[in-house]
């Protein structure tokens, strides 16, 4: 169970922005929304701060109800939905460009998705954190 599954998070009042955020973790480290959630946490978060994670083998974890607020990019979690995407970092540490093409594809598709329940919203889509 998810932290934001014990706590009713703020409802948000519009959708401008379907962002999509790097977890920033390496390719070879087993990311997943339960992960992610601890992260989130120590970083003073209720939890994880996406709604939707897609992990390496380009599935969709539902983190958050989708129509409340975030807690992934300042200026933005009031007003926007979000994807993140396992990955983002190389296994140096830099930040690079680590999207497989499941993952490419499940993020597609949640565009898709999400452009259909919120038809102006644009996509903000920064990959590995720019």
């Amino acid at each position: 169970m998810l932290r934001t599954d014990l706590f009713k998070t703020v409802a948000r009042v519009n959708t401008r922005v379907i962002a999509v955020r790097d977890t920033l973790t390496a390719p070879s480290v087993d990311t997943d929304a339960y992960t992610i959630d601890a992260q989130h946490c120590l970083q003073g978060r209720l939890g994880i701060g996406y709604h939707f994670l897609v992990i390496d083998a380009g599935d969709i974890q539902l983190c958050r109800d989708v129509d409340t607020c975030g807690a992934h990019s300042r200026n933005l979690d009031d007003i926007s939905v979000a994807i993140g995407v396992t990955g983002g970092v190389d296994e140096d540490g830099n930040r690079a460009f680590t999207r497989n093409e499941e993952q490419v594809e499940a993020v597609d598709d949640l565009i898709r998705f999400l452009n259909d329940r919120y038809p102006d919203a644009e996509v903000d889509d920064r990959p590995f954190g720019e």
